[in-house]
């Protein structure tokens, strides 16, 4: 089970420039910037299926990408709950954008005859080929989810709490690493529900990235 008690000291940002705390969706920039959606999705299956299976060795480069990967993820839930966090605060830069991820949710998913103009879409952004678009499809988000998608983080956060998310980053790389597997501690369905928590959190993410290319507003710190 994860810790205990955790002070008000646990819930503050410990990896986020400040300015990405003066504006946190800079943060999914950052996040799809390093690597696209497909690899981030494929890396999160097989990081499960390191921490399931007992058998399971990483060599030497997949644990460095996996240390990199695990660094960027918890700087993407840190931001995402700062997101959600200061969502109600309309001296940040970015509240009108914020706000009308709520109410023109449509806007999100790009038409299929324009998704050669949306800028980091694809990792060609030109002609792309079928198997790439169905690459890019959403698996974990309901209909709903899709033209909020800001409703999956606030999601996330009424099934578990910053402390929380952070202890079981850990511990999943931890056991990914150490010879053992999930089901010797946590379990295989902790594991399970945690993965799919992280898969809705990115698929979401995602949707606000595509939108939201060439609308940033400017970042302050």
């Amino acid at each position: 089970m994860p810790f205990a008690n955790p002070t008000p000291y646990d819930y503050f940002p410990r990896r986020l420039h400040p300015q990405e705390i003066g504006n946190p969706f800079n943060v999914i920039n950052l996040f799809f910037g390093w690597e696209n959606f497909p690899a981030w999705r494929e890396h999160l299956d097989e990081w499960q299926e390191a921490a399931i299976r007992p058998s399971y060795r990483m060599n030497n480069e997949q644990t460095l990408r996996t240390f990199i990967r695990y660094e960027f993820i918890e700087i993407l839930i840190e931001g995402i709950f700062m997101i959600c966090r200061l969502d109600k605060s309309y001296w940040m830069p970015d509240s009108e954008l914020r706000h009308c991820y709520e109410t023109h949710g449509k806007t999100f998913m790009p038409d299929k005859d324009e998704i050669n103009s949306v800028i980091g879409y694809f990792n060609n952004s030109h002609n792309p080929e079928q198997f790439q678009w169905e690459s890019y499809n959403l698996i974990y988000l309901d209909k709903e989810e899709r033209y909020n998608p800001l409703k999956v983080f606030y999601q996330l956060w009424e099934t578990y709490h910053l402390p929380h998310v952070r202890d079981a980053l850990y511990w999943w790389l931890v056991v990914s690493m150490d010879y053992t597997c999930a089901d010797d501690s946590r379990g295989d369905d902790y594991l399970n529900e945690f993965h799919r928590h992280l898969q809705r959190v990115i698929e979401a993410a995602h949707l606000i990235y595509i939108w939201n290319m060439d609308k940033w507003p400017r970042l302050y710190p």
